[in-house]
């Protein structure tokens, strides 16, 4: 077992899961992920959680434990009460319930904010209950860079959508419902699909992007506007991609949208027609990117 809140389940993530899957073989059990459904800053700090964003939402998190193998997820409804359990009384719990023999925690996980000292005395208790408890030092480091959810989110807010994508291990992903918009695309000739997304998902630096936007199980070639539109008055933000050489209608389906390349900031247009010849040069240079290099 292992506990954490894996956002973005990233390549420090994904080294800790693959020793999780290594030990399960070792003690021949199944390895088990012990996650929440609201990230912990949520419920303890509120006030400083409204200012942070994640990057996945939960159905993103639990779909990429998935496909690193991670079957079987438990979560947690976490609450003050929740919050409120010491280190020992957490692994009671698990012991009580899943008699788990080995317990793997990241590098950075303070697992109740033990110190060293505090955390060895837990490993010698519970060893006498049969369970290892042990904690990984692997730090994974990219570009010089301690990789983290945090250090992601930094990224993203500057537009370095490729040292995201790396640390990820793959693009980044917004999903959402594709719901009705302006019309301003379809009346410029660009027709877009305009998606709505949960309320704490992080939306990176405001502007273009290229992108891969999946719809049902088949991917297609696009370019995606995040941001005001301060070309539009009175805008909210929206997520608007462009599907190249697409066709069909897709009100209300979930689609993906996974991010490639930064283009360009956002632009203020003196008018509608300068937008549009702003978005036929975004789109010639999606086509190089896209079909130019096959």
């Amino acid at each position: 077992m292992t506990v954490g809140m894996f956002d973005g389940v990233h390549i420090g993530h994904q080294k800790l899961l693959y020793n999780l899957k290594e030990k399960a073989k070792q003690y021949n059990t199944k390895p088990i992920v012990i996650t929440f459904d609201k990230h912990p800053q949520h419920v303890i700090k509120p006030e400083l959680f409204d200012k942070i964003s994640l990057l996945q939402t939960n159905e993103e998190r639990f779909e990429k434990l998935n496909s690193f193998g991670i079957e079987n997820i438990i979560i947690i409804h976490f609450t003050k009460e929740f919050a409120k359990l010491s280190a020992q009384e957490f692994l009671d719990i698990l012991i009580k319930k899943y008699s788990p023999k080995y317990f793997l925690l990241g590098y950075d996980n303070h697992f109740g904010n033990k110190s060293s000292e505090e955390f060895k005395q837990l490993i010698i208790e519970n060893k006498k209950k049969g369970l290892i408890l042990e904690r990984t030092n692997d730090c994974v480091i990219y570009k010089d860079i301690e990789v983290s959810s945090t250090q992601i989110r930094k990224a993203l807010a500057k537009g370095e959508i490729n040292l995201a994508n790396s640390m990820l291990n793959e693009e980044y992903i917004i999903s959402g419902e594709v719901v009705d918009g302006n019309k301003i695309g379809q009346t410029l000739g660009f027709p877009t699909a305009n998606i709505k997304v949960e309320t704490h998902k992080l939306l990176p630096l405001f502007g273009v992007y290229l992108c891969i936007v999946e719809v049902g199980e088949k991917e297609y070639s696009g370019i995606v506007n995040i941001g005001l539109r301060p070309t539009i008055k009175d805008s909210p933000i929206t997520i608007e991609a462009h599907i190249l050489d697409f066709k069909k209608e897709i009100y209300g389906e979930k689609i993906k949208i996974k991010l490639k390349e930064f283009l360009r900031e956002e632009i203020k247009f003196e008018n509608l027609e300068a937008l549009k010849t702003q978005i036929n040069l975004d789109i010639e240079k999606a086509h190089q990117y896209f079909y130019d290099n096959e």
